[in-house]
């Protein structure tokens, strides 16, 4: 088996293009193109479909893409572990994380886990639950830090609750007191976070007797933060994120209190790369050493 074509192939369709994978891969046009030919006939059956806009896989090539990134992933943890016991650590990590985190821990966690390790490669996909959950699902991503792990398809090791915060406008009458009641959103217009990125807004929503109005939705937090700021509405977020970005909007806590418990998770641990498990360490130890319980 030559693992690369299986590489070629999966760089192919990720990009769309055989002329685009053979340039970040360093290969020639003609030698892609023979790579495709030779694992499509070792196979039996075409994995590719030519379009005018580029290339896809068929239905086929669908079937056996997840298992072909499982095949890479294992290929890359035994390459791995060879390494290390030459005394060598190179790889790479892929990481899915909320926006908060990849913004707020990991510049910090990578930059000590480098300082270690220099010649591995970190790649960041970031994203709310839907994209991070997927990117563990179809095994793009070797570890997963976001919130909502616990019973997934993956092993789920929870790290610190962060706490959920009533973010009101600066002029609004709850700006100058101590916490937020939940019941004072009942009658107040509500900026919800888009699907996917809601999961812990929803959840304290739903503990209520009465829904908020729903007066906008937003993917992104930091126009969230800037709607709220110019008294377009109240609305929820996360500590991490609040206690990080400065703005005119006023955060307080909430009454009763709400949380959500951020975790880091793994297709397995047992079968992590050294490198992986490496990197888990550095984010235990970071959330440890920065007071987060």
């Amino acid at each position: 088996m030559n693992i690369r074509k299986y590489e070629a192939y999966v760089k192919a369709v990720e990009l769309g293009s055989l002329s685009k994978a053979a340039e970040e891969l360093g290969y020639t046009q003609s030698g892609i193109s023979h790579m495709m030919q030779s694992l499509e006939d070792e196979v039996g059956f075409p994995l590719l479909v030519r379009t005018s806009s580029g290339i896809l896989p068929n239905t086929e090539g669908e079937m056996l893409l997840p298992i072909i990134r499982q095949l890479l992933q294992t290929n890359e943890s035994l390459e791995q572990n060879i390494a290390k016991i030459k005394g060598a650590d190179i790889g790479s990590i892929r990481i899915a994380a909320y926006p908060s985190v990849a913004t707020y821990w990991l510049p910090a966690i990578i930059a000590s886990f480098q300082k270690d390790f220099p010649n591995v490669e970190i790649q960041i996909i970031e994203g709310g639950t839907d994209i991070v959950e997927g990117a563990m699902e179809r095994r793009e991503a070797d570890l997963c830090l976001y919130a909502g792990g616990e019973g997934k398809n993956f092993e789920w090791l929870p790290l610190c609750q962060d706490r959920m915060l009533a973010l009101v406008p600066p002029e609004h009458p709850l700006a100058e007191q101590e916490s937020a009641p939940l019941s004072a959103f009942a009658t107040e217009p509500f900026i919800m976070p888009m699907p996917g990125y809601d999961g812990e807004v929803h959840d304290i929503l739903e503990k209520m007797p009465q829904q908020p109005r729903i007066s906008f939705s937003a993917c992104s937090d930091y126009a969230i933060i800037s709607m709220v700021a110019h008294g377009l509405g109240v609305s929820v977020l996360s500590e991490l994120l609040l206690r990080n970005y400065p703005n005119d909007a006023v955060a307080l806590p909430m009454e009763p209190p709400q949380y959500r418990m951020l975790g880091m998770g793994v297709p397995q641990i047992r079968t992590a790369s050294p490198m992986t498990k490496n990197f888990m360490r550095y984010v235990q130890d970071y959330v440890k050493e920065n007071g987060w319980k």
